[in-house]
């Protein structure tokens, strides 16, 4: 479900909407995961949105369970510290 912070209703929704239609960009490294994810026989749902409205990199079945996939790349981290947008997501 949504966040329930406290701002009014239309705007939560106008948040929500532009949070979940940024533009996706696969890095390289994200497209090899994916690639070697679907070459021992997975089917990787690619970019799958969540309720709450992030999007994983992947998300595999395995077994019955669904499992995440992240992929986090150099971008990601600032020196060998997580950058703010990664903190936020995991």
């Amino acid at each position: 479900s949504k966040s329930d912070v406290g701002l009014p209703l239309s705007l939560r929704n106008k948040c929500y909407k532009s949070f979940i239609s940024q533009r996706i960009e696969n890095s390289a490294v994200q497209d090899d995961v994916i690639s070697v994810l679907s070459s021992i026989g997975l089917r990787p749902e690619v970019e799958k949105l969540t309720e709450r409205g992030y999007r994983l990199d992947a998300l595999v079945d395995v077994n019955g369970k669904k499992i995440a996939v992240e992929v986090d790349g150099p971008f990601h981290f600032v020196g060998r510290k997580p950058a703010g947008k990664t903190i936020l997501k995991h």
